[in-house]
């Protein structure tokens, strides 16, 4: 059991607050497209942390897209010319730079646990009225993707396929087949984790306790310095 929960731990531990950090300063930085440089320093070290998180496989799949998108950028330039060249160009520079947005929501998601993303917020003194909602809203997401992989493994259990194909020939019978089942889900789970949080006790005025070693490291000044560098720098540059 000890060695279970030892190879569960992350090899660099990183605070809520500083994943945080890293998303909005990703997302900023991404969104005023910033040189190659400080892409592909942004996109390697926040590959790194997936993997030092034990996200090793999504980690290595991303590097993969990354590569495979500037191996089509590489393409295009030489190969390609005129309109539909830029606008191939444009698509794939965009795609490449939601890399790292996506890549630092799943870090965020997948290596926080919701008695650890409450507590650091509460180190924050922020109000429960907001950390209350954002925590069923974080405990909302995984659900609803765990509850889309269920959907369409009972699909393709009855022969019915979820993919573009399936959507662009028969859009009205994949869309009853998918979307409503997990508008129903939706509705159920979201009545559920909010009977939870009030059975928790997450609206109590008193202080609560909790095992989680939450606090502030240097490696967590470091990316929260290093997320509002490149926050700062892609809009200048």
């Amino acid at each position: 059991m000890q060695l279970m929960e030892a190879a569960q731990q992350p090899i660099l531990r990183i605070d809520a607050r500083t994943k945080f950090a890293l998303l909005f300063g990703v997302g900023i930085s991404s969104l005023t497209f910033p040189p190659f440089w400080l892409e592909a320093t942004t996109f390697i070290l926040i590959s790194l942390l997936l993997a030092l998180n034990k996200r090793h496989r999504t980690s290595v799949k991303f590097t993969v897209i990354f590569l495979i998108m500037l191996l089509l950028d590489w393409l295009v330039s030489w190969k390609v010319s005129g309109g539909f060249a830029a606008l191939l160009f444009s698509l794939v520079r965009l795609g490449r730079l939601m890399l790292p947005i996506f890549m630092a929501g799943i870090l965020l998601m997948k290596t926080t646990s919701v008695s650890e993303f409450m507590l650091s917020f509460e180190r924050m003194h922020l109000p429960n009225k907001l950390i209350i909602p954002l925590s069923v809203m974080f405990r909302f997401i995984p659900t609803i993707s765990e509850e889309w992989h269920s959907i369409r493994d009972a699909m393709r259990f009855r022969g019915i396929g979820i993919s573009v194909r399936s959507v662009l020939t028969k859009p009205m019978m994949t869309l009853e087949y998918t979307m409503v089942p997990l508008l129903m889900s939706t509705a159920t789970i979201a009545d559920e984790l909010a009977a939870a949080s009030l059975s928790r006790g997450l609206d109590a005025d008193t202080k609560r306790t909790s095992i989680e070693d939450v606090r502030l490291r240097p490696q967590d000044y470091l990316l929260i310095v290093f997320s509002i560098v490149i926050a700062v720098t892609g809009g200048m540059l």
